[in-house]
């Protein structure tokens, strides 16, 4: 069995691709595997580490604030499906898969204009451009809301799935994973990431209120990201109730001495948190593309797993939902439960199972 999978420019395309990928080779002995995504974005330096071959494309996303970059687009876009077109002649595969991105769109639609059976993955709520396209061109499509089908124009060939996480997390014990932060065991724990380039507004927005947080006995693990981490650090100096770090390798650790999470809504974050059922607290990215982390954290909403704050309101909200949702093992408890709902440990075998049907004419 031979599969492309194309998808780039985030982690949240390229994991999920690598997750199905490889219950793909599990599943099916001999399979070969090729993965095409833009170049110079970040699936150069991640796929080559998961062990696939990686070709590029010179395709690049729409950008508003570089005209000259616009201009370009269109000729980038002919190079892009000439050159697909190309790599899929030479490796003919069996199945090409898409799990969004810009980089898909191009191989997408070579493979589905030329009779070889397509199936995209999309995680978020809200449809990317690409998977609104060409959800109507392609043979399968799989969705992880059930609020993404009013989006989409043909639904026939349409199948939910959870989205699969490809991190190897696990739960570790709470005691072992506070003392790994050298925290004190007996306070509660907030954890603050805003993914791994941190989240200014969510810092600046802490940096007000951590000594009113601290003071209620909670701890606090806190990701600032690179950029602001000398200032945070400086500004706060040592406090035996805070670590902070620019960067966090370890997550499960941190998940698993949290009894409180603040995060942004991207699909990859939310889906680790429904995987190991945490209890948290969403502020979306209100300049995501067309807004898709406040529709995320909206559906998780809708499904009474989590809590959302708008990035507008964090000042005059966030320090009193933390203080009043910390402390309420009801509260915290229901949010685990409905969270956890939404994971599904089998989510990347069962796309996968989905791709060999399609490979066997199903």
């Amino acid at each position: 069995m031979k599969v492309i999978f194309s998808g780039g420019g985030t982690g949240g395309h390229i994991f999920p691709a690598i997750a199905i990928a490889d219950e793909l080779k599990t599943m099916v002995q001999d399979t070969k595997i090729l993965f095409i995504g833009a170049k110079g974005k970040i699936e150069e330096k991640i796929v080559p580490e998961n062990n696939y071959e990686l070709k590029t494309i010179p395709i690049s996303g729409f950008n508003r604030k570089n005209l000259l970059s616009v201009l370009g687009l269109p000729g980038k876009i002919i190079k892009s499906v000439r050159l697909s077109k190309k790599i899929i002649c030479d490796f003919a595969p069996d199945v090409v898969v898409g799990t969004g991105g810009f980089a898909s769109a191009p191989v997408i639609y070579s493979a589905a204009k030329m009779k070889i059976p397509t199936l995209i993955q999309e995680g978020n709520s809200y449809p990317g451009k690409v998977t609104r396209f060409l959800s109507p061109r392609v043979n399968k499509v799989v969705v992880n809301f059930k609020d993404t089908l009013k989006y989409l124009k043909k639904t026939d060939n349409v199948v939910r799935i959870s989205h699969p996480v490809r991190m190897k997390l696990k739960n570790i014990d709470r005691q072992e994973a506070i003392k790994f932060f050298n925290l004190n065991p007996s306070n509660k724990v907030l954890f603050i990431f805003g993914g791994s380039q941190g989240a200014r507004a969510i810092n600046q927005c802490m940096l007000n209120a951590y000594k009113n947080i601290t003071a209620k006995n909670i701890n606090i693990i806190w990701q600032t990201g690179k950029y602001e981490y000398d200032k945070i650090k400086e500004a706060i100096g040592d406090s035996a109730n805070v670590c902070i770090l620019d960067f966090i390798d370890k997550m499960d650790y941190a998940y698993s001495a949290s009894d409180l999470i603040i995060c942004r809504a991207g699909i990859s974050s939310i889906m680790e948190l429904s995987y190991l059922g945490l209890p948290a607290i969403l502020i979306p990215y209100p300049l995501a593309a067309e807004n898709h982390q406040e529709k995320n954290a909206r559906s998780i909403e809708n499904e009474n797993a989590c809590i959302v704050i708008v990035q507008n309101e964090i000042e005059t909200k966030l320090y009193d939902t933390v203080i009043n949702l910390i402390y309420d093992s009801a509260k915290l408890n229901n949010l685990k439960e409905n969270i956890k709902k939404l994971s599904d440990d089998d989510a990347a075998k069962k796309i996968a199972n989905e791709i060999i049907k399609l490979k066997n004419g199903r």
